[in-house]
């Protein structure tokens, strides 16, 4: 027998996929609709209760951005305060300067007095070989001498105004104080004689003589001040002299500044044979109050020290 052949049957026919389209896409329709209840749910009272806690955290935070503004303005304040606090203070200051300057000019002067008292302490000490011990002694200066030379600086800052008094007054005085003198000299400091007819020669040690001294000498002026002139000058023409001499250099002032070399020189002229100083030289500084006597005060203390002198101080 034959057989009858049947259609195939076909299990994922149009109308199955159909359904099966349609069954899926309300799947997802229930998806989405199941999504969107969530979000609804998500922004009800629970999201609301977010907000005001934000609310409230920016409420704190306001706060807090005061309180720090508050601090700031504090601060700024206390800079202003401290700002003008410090410009009264630099006021205070500029104000005190000129006093200050004034207080330190005071100081200067009293140091500049002081340091003249010990220079002159000082030379009134200043005996440079004690083992020669002089026979007379008159504020720090031997006076033993048997002849006196003066070479004195007659220039104008010495001999003007009433300080040239103080200089003839001196001179009388320290011819007084030698009780042992047989004769004197006066010379100017750069080697010009007073009594030019007696260069190289001694005047007798009279009254008459003196008083015409002291007499002549109100109108000995006009030098230089150059005392290292006269001190050559003088160990030139008396230094062969029997007897002991004494040089005296008055002076307010010097001007050279190879002072090392000077005094080397003049050392040098005054040695003996046996190499000591044949003549005493002594310096007397005279210094103004508003002067400067310090170069003279410095030559003449070197040169008294080297050649067995002193130095003393005179004031105007």
């Amino acid at each position: 027998m034959r057989k009858i052949q049947r259609a195939p049957v076909e299990v994922f026919n149009i109308a199955f996929l159909d359904i099966i389209s349609c069954a899926f896409g309300a799947v997802v329709m229930l998806v989405l609709l199941a999504k969107n209840g969530t979000e609804d749910t998500e922004r009800g009272p629970s999201n609301v209760s977010v907000l005001i806690d934000q609310v409230l955290q920016a409420q704190v935070d306001v706060e807090t951005l005061k309180g720090a503004l508050s601090d700031k303005q504090q601060e700024l304040q206390a800079a202003q305060s401290k700002t003008a606090s410090v410009t009264e203070k630099k006021d205070n200051l500029e104000a005190s300067i000129p006093r200050a300057q004034q207080t330190i000019n005071q100081m200067k002067d009293k140091a500049s007095s002081l340091r003249r008292e010990i220079r002159q302490a000082t030379a009134m000490l200043n005996t440079p070989n004690p083992t020669d011990t002089p026979d007379d002694d008159v504020g720090g200066i031997p006076t033993d001498a048997e002849y006196v030379i003066f070479a004195i600086d007659n220039s104008g800052s010495m001999s003007s105004g009433s300080g040239w008094n103080r200089v003839i007054t001196v001179v009388n005085d320290i011819l007084k104080n030698h009780p042992k003198m047989k004769g004197f000299q006066i010379m100017s400091a750069d080697g010009s004689f007073m009594f030019s007819s007696k260069a190289g020669q001694w005047l007798d040690d009279r009254k008459t003589m003196r008083d015409t001294a002291m007499s002549q000498m109100k109108s000995f002026k006009g030098g230089a001040s150059q005392p290292e002139a006269g001190i050559l000058k003088a160990i030139k023409l008396y230094k062969n002299t029997k007897g002991r001499v004494s040089l005296y250099v008055f002076g307010d002032d010097y001007q050279r500044t190879n002072l090392d070399q000077i005094v080397g020189q003049i050392t040098q002229a005054n040695q003996g044979t046996n190499g000591q100083p044949v003549i005493r030289i002594h310096g007397v500084g005279f210094s103004r109050s508003n002067g400067n006597a310090q170069r003279f005060s410095a030559f003449m203390q070197a040169v008294a020290k080297r050649n067995r002198g002193a130095f003393i101080g005179q004031y105007f």
